[in-house]
């Protein structure tokens, strides 16, 4: 009897897992390996490039369309990796004028890139407004002589019950997570950023921690903005990873991931 509702139970976990990845925008699942001896140093040789996101498509902008001027001018490719404790992000980003940064303004006003997590991987994936499980992650740096100051801003204005975790960082000069690591290399053509996330950031007394799994799927996306002028807030074209949009007549309210999460991809750890 014992065995038959362990089986009961894990069809029916396996059953949550699979809706999930199938209520969330079709085609957009990033794969995520679990890590291995991360080094957070902006040197990519042990990451597995074969998995990862492209935003590079003019049908993938949500903003300011007119300012694209190709894939040299602003794209990205996005690879996540895990372990249970944290989740790595790294970035290969084409910008001809990487981190655009100016202290005082929102920091999606500026050079920065979106992060946006499900920390539950049982959530509803059809829900059309965030729950307290659901994370918008603005991050930017600035260089100064030769280092990188990290910055973040987690957006939580559009949840009703946050549960404790409200807004923090939205003007930038702060960190907001505990132990972050990052690093910023300038490559040709761009720069390429590595982050490691410990993943106890986000979560409190009443909401419960992520702790990745091998064949757990979560709701996922990623956006980057880009300023080319000198100075912020007068446009930042955007292009989202999930979006596939047509005609030129944009606005972030088409594909508006910023409120509805079933608009999101998904991510899946994996071995």
């Amino acid at each position: 009897m014992k065995k038959q509702i362990s089986l009961l139970a894990a069809i029916t976990l396996i059953m949550c897992f699979a809706t999930s990845v199938l209520a969330y925008t079709e085609g957009k699942n990033l794969e995520a390996p679990k890590a291995q001896n991360v080094v957070i140093d902006g040197d990519l040789s042990e990451w597995d490039t074969a998995r990862g996101l492209k935003i590079d498509d003019q049908s993938q902008i949500i903003d300011q369309i007119e300012h694209w001027d190709g894939v040299e001018d602003c794209s990205m490719e996005i690879y996540v990796m895990w372990d249970e404790e944290n989740l790595y992000v790294a970035m290969k980003i084409m910008d001809d004028t990487p981190l655009v940064y100016r202290e005082g303004f929102p920091l999606d006003e500026l050079d920065s890139v979106i992060l946006f997590l499900s920390t539950d991987p049982l959530a509803y994936p059809e829900r059309t407004e965030y729950t307290a499980t659901d994370w918008r992650i603005v991050q930017s740096a600035d260089r100064f002589n030769n280092n990188y100051d990290f910055f973040i801003y987690v957006d939580r204005e559009m949840i009703a019950d946050n549960k404790g975790w409200g807004t923090r960082g939205e003007y930038g000069d702060e960190l907001v997570f505990d132990d972050y690591e990052g690093a910023i290399v300038k490559v040709d053509g761009g720069i390429v950023w590595e982050g490691r996330i410990p993943l106890h950031n986000l979560s409190n007394a009443d909401i419960p921690r992520l702790v990745p799994a091998a064949g757990m799927t979560v709701g996922f996306d990623f956006s980057i903005l880009d300023v080319d002028l000198p100075c912020p807030g007068i446009h930042s074209l955007r292009i989202q990873s999930s979006a596939r949009l047509d005609g030129r007549d944009r606005t972030p309210a088409m594909h508006d991931v910023d409120r509805n999460p079933s608009l999101w991809g998904t991510l899946t750890f994996v071995e």
